[in-house]
């Protein structure tokens, strides 16, 4: 449980205010959920805190992805291909990133503390205000300012919390640690972060429309900001984001020092590739069974082609040694194989290998089990039944 969960809820028992979390676990699927809501069972126990708990599910299945899908009714996000029903087979789990809504419903059961699965940030801020009856504009506008907390003040390193207080007009923002101020700058750069138009920011219900907002400096830690605006989407959209096994992976961190090398690395990586197909080869393991990759640190690791100063190798380098098999089978013939290829490979007829790589530990590969990739990011409209079927809520009292 996140270290601030206890005394944040907790505060919200004494003063009788709904304790409100979304994305629970980091992920946000249902394993989490649970998990948090069995941790928080234990807590309240111990504390002897009396909450009416609300668990609000955001998994979506393969079934009902494979409907959207049929119906045409999903689309991609961000240069993603379309999905298929081949995209599924080897999808690890989907989740859903809901919106306001499911949060109202759970606050409309009487909920004093909820915990959701995956959701926007501004929608976890945004949903009592709204179900208090403050306009979506402010309310919404409000909860994208304070999302990320400490941010939106002049002092992030100092962790201060910030305050918003919302009216039907406008709303304001100011933290709540002495010392630290909140800007006209700090809280308009609020609505950049994460996002790649500013101006409107897409959530499940709408789109946050902060063209005409006007930021003022109130006093010198407040902001108060006016003329923020919120255009409903006619059916709601939710994001869906999934991911796949794309195998099962094993890894080696090496130092080069040789300057014969570090001169010549592209050759004596070209290299490496070519004789590691041939010893997977003589496994009888195909090319299309794993990937084997590198990133040298010290050159161009970070950004890759991007790098403009590629050409400046200092006097060594890391090399990270990234193999990724298709089964833990087929891995655990290929690792074995991994540090030998490379260490003993000679770049030159006649010039014996074997001290090419010096390794900082013992045994020097890493083996890091499954590798999981993007495969579902993608848009779907979703009647009301539908958010219903995704977004379940399981109320139940604990505590004293």
């Amino acid at each position: 449980m996140n270290p601030n969960t206890l005394p944040c809820s907790k505060g919200a028992h004494k003063v009788g205010a709904p304790f409100v979390t979304g994305s629970v676990g980091g992920a946000g699927d249902d394993p989490q959920v649970a998990e948090m809501a069995a941790l928080t069972r234990r807590v309240a126990a111990e504390h002897k805190l009396g909450f009416r708990l609300a668990e609000i599910r955001a998994h979506i299945s393969p079934a009902f992805l494979e409907r959207k899908i049929r119906r045409d009714e999903i689309v991609p996000l961000g240069g993603n291909e379309p999905l298929t029903e081949d995209t599924l087979q080897n999808l690890s789990a989907a989740v859903g990133q809901m919106g306001a809504e499911p949060f109202l419903r759970a606050l409309d059961e009487k909920a004093t503390l909820i915990l959701a699965g995956r959701a926007t940030d501004p929608a976890i801020f945004a949903s009592v205000p709204l179900h208090r009856g403050m306009p979506a504009a402010t309310a919404w506008h409000a909860a994208k300012c304070i999302d990320k907390g400490y941010l939106a003040t002049t002092r992030p390193r100092d962790g201060s919390p910030v305050l918003a207080r919302i009216t039907d007009r406008d709303f304001t923002v100011e933290p709540t640690r002495e010392g630290s101020r909140c800007t006209v700058s700090t809280v308009s750069g609020m609505v950049v972060y994460e996002n790649h138009d500013p101006f409107r920011i897409a959530q499940p219900e709408g789109i946050i429309d902060t063209t005409e907002a006007l930021y003022t400096q109130e006093s010198e830690t407040r902001v108060r900001v006016t003329n923020s605006r919120f255009v409903r989407h006619e059916t709601p959209t939710v994001k869906i984001e999934g991911a796949s096994i794309a195998g099962y992976r094993a890894a080696i961190m090496a130092g080069i020092r040789d300057p014969r090398l570090i001169a010549d690395i592209d050759a004596f990586l070209a290299l490496y590739l070519e004789t590691f197909a041939r010893v997977a080869q003589s496994l009888g393991i195909s090319e299309e069974q794993y990937q084997l990759q590198f990133r040298v640190y010290g050159r161009d690791a970070v950004m890759g082609d991007y790098e403009p100063l590629r050409d400046r190798t200092g006097h060594e380098v890391g090399l990270l040694i990234d193999l990724i098999a298709r089964t833990p089978e087929l891995l655990a013939r290929l690792s074995p194989r991994l540090a030998a290829t490379g260490s003993r490979l000679g770049m030159d007829e006649g010039a014996v290998g074997g001290g090419n790589f010096a390794f900082p530990f013992s045994p020097a590969v890493f083996q890091l089990g499954a590798v999981y990739e993007w495969s579902v990011w993608h848009v779907a409209r979703l009647s009301d039944a539908e958010m219903a079927e995704i977004f379940q809520i399981a109320i139940s009292e604990i505590g004293p």
